[in-house]
């Protein structure tokens, strides 16, 4: 009886900011056992009597709604706001960091002034966060016209139990990789020819990947790229491990490898003048570089998958201790 308690006290302020948890929590808690007591006296509720006075409250969503300040400023109507704003939250955070990552690297290698690489910055940014407002903002009002449901029918069977501090995914493990895979994905598609190595003797750099190969296979980048973002969205919406964490993972992890498995294998995306000037540089000790540089395309992909394999077996397991 008292799980049950907690488990509907934790779904309803698992997102409420953390220094409003423990106040909701405990007032909560006091609602609960004075309507239990002004039910059922001193004699000892069973379940099914909890269950009525949960319901009488209302649905975690429901009461989440009506501590979270910020529901009354709502532009889209409830209850889509809160995922939207938590959405949009993330999203441009990514965006954010990702490009200015991205532009970071463009303006180093192309030995940009100071004052040209801010206005770039910026350029970058504002398009990025429009676009990402744009696509977000649209998304969720044709949810929202349409009646689209992001949930489910509230149900006490499915309440989650309040997870050890092992089993919490930290949110900021998620930022960073939707981060990262915003970065990958801005600098694979907006300038290619940031991997590669420079020659002295050229006083020039060259590009590892042909930069109109990657561009004509764009879409396995975008493909990949979503992939990750999706990863990292479903486990800061859960918030600890759990089987829509590991399922989500090992589709979209096994996607990411099809689509990895599609791209490096079915395109020549190396640069022939890469292999044919830097690859002979190395001999002797250090002949195994030019062998990774030969077969590059298949050296990132045995890492990349090695990559995924490594992330869906550690979230099996990690999965496997919380449920069982």
């Amino acid at each position: 009886m008292n799980d049950l308690i907690e488990r509907y006290i934790y779904a309803v302020t698992r997102r409420l900011p953390r220094s409003k948890q423990e106040d909701v929590a405990k007032e909560l808690r006091g609602l609960v056992e004075d309507m239990l007591l002004e039910r059922y006296g001193e004699a000892m509720p069973e379940e099914k009597d909890v269950r009525i006075v949960l319901t009488e409250l209302g649905s975690p969503q429901e009461l989440y709604e009506k501590y979270d300040e910020s529901s009354g400023k709502c532009l889209i109507g409830q209850p889509y706001y809160t995922t939207y704003l938590f959405v949009l939250k993330i999203v441009a955070l990514a965006v954010a960091v990702g490009l200015t990552i991205s532009a970071g690297i463009v303006c180093l290698l192309e030995h940009k002034g100071v004052f040209d690489g801010l206005l770039s910055w910026l350029s970058m940014l504002y398009n990025g966060l429009l676009s990402a407002f744009a696509i977000v903002t649209l998304l969720f009002a044709f949810f929202y016209k349409k009646h689209i449901s992001l949930g489910h029918p509230f149900n006490f069977d499915d309440l989650p139990p309040v997870p050890k501090k092992s089993e919490i995914i930290p949110k900021w493990e998620c930022i960073v990789g939707i981060c990262v895979s915003v970065a990958f994905a801005a600098i694979f598609l907006a300038f290619p020819q940031a991997f590669g190595a420079y020659l002295p003797e050229q006083g020039r750099r060259i590009p590892i990947f042909d930069p109109v190969m990657i561009r004509e296979c764009w879409y396995f980048i975008l493909l990949f790229t979503l992939c990750g973002i999706l990863r990292e969205c479903v486990k800061l919406q859960e918030g600890w491990y759990n089987r829509r964490v590991l399922v989500t993972t090992v589709v979209s992890n096994v996607a990411a490898a099809v689509f990895t498995i599609w791209w490096l294998g079915g395109f020549n995306l190396l640069n022939p003048e890469f292999m044919a000037k830097v690859t002979p540089l190395f001999s002797g000790d250090t002949e195994f570089i030019a062998y990774i540089f030969t077969y590059f395309q298949k050296f990132l992909l045995i890492c990349i998958l090695f990559s995924l394999a490594l992330d869906t077996v550690e979230t099996a397991v990690k999965t496997w201790k919380a449920v069982k």
